[in-house]
């Protein structure tokens, strides 16, 4: 088991990276309210046929083909934390489309690992490949927070006339950020 979901998430990432994915999404909810925490990683990768993907569930195997042993325990280790925290683990894959891995668990289960540096995996995922759109969707019970690798981020900016003049838009090349106040983070992990 990884100390950190992040590390999780970073490995499970990685590998959609790594299977050719032009775009990776991570998704976090947590929903204090209901006690659950999930996390989903979905690209559109290789992805996997039903025969491999029963495989990499049962065992210790990689679909990697570079390595010479079958090491894959990516799934099996967020699998167990999941279990182990009241939680369950989901993939679906179809080859050519991509794959979805998701982990859900109990929000203040005592044995739950930190979300840890969610900052520095994103970085590390936008480093890894600069052509993969990165993208982060967090979600609470109030809050949700958006960051896409790929999508201009909006900066506003006095206009020719000063301060009293017309503001125009700038962007931000390679990220957006955006947060938006909701009673409720109803939507993609319900």
């Amino acid at each position: 088991m990884f100390e950190e979901l992040s590390l999780h998430i970073l490995d499970l990432a990685m590998n959609s990276i790594a299977a050719k994915a032009r775009t990776v999404q991570i998704m976090i909810a947590e929903h204090a309210r209901r006690d659950r925490l999930s996390i989903r990683i979905q690209d559109n990768g290789h992805g996997m046929d039903a025969d491999t993907l029963k495989r990499v569930l049962a065992d210790q195997t990689t679909t990697k083909r570079s390595r010479k042993k079958n090491i894959g325990l990516g799934l099996a280790l967020l699998r167990q934390t999941a279990e182990m925290c009241g939680g369950e683990l989901h993939v679906r894959s179809t080859p050519a489309v991509g794959t979805t891995v998701t982990a859900s668990m109990k929000l203040s289960h005592v044995d739950r690992p930190p979300l840890g540096d969610l900052n520095a995996t994103i970085l590390a995922l936008c480093a890894a490949n600069p052509v993969v759109d990165v993208q982060l969707h967090y979600l609470t019970d109030t809050d949700r927070f958006h960051f896409s690798s790929k999508q201009p981020a909006e900066k506003k900016v006095a206009g020719p006339e000063g301060l009293r003049g017309k503001e125009k838009t700038n962007y931000e090349p390679g990220r957006t950020q955006k947060v938006e106040r909701e009673g409720t983070a109803a939507g993609c992990l319900a």
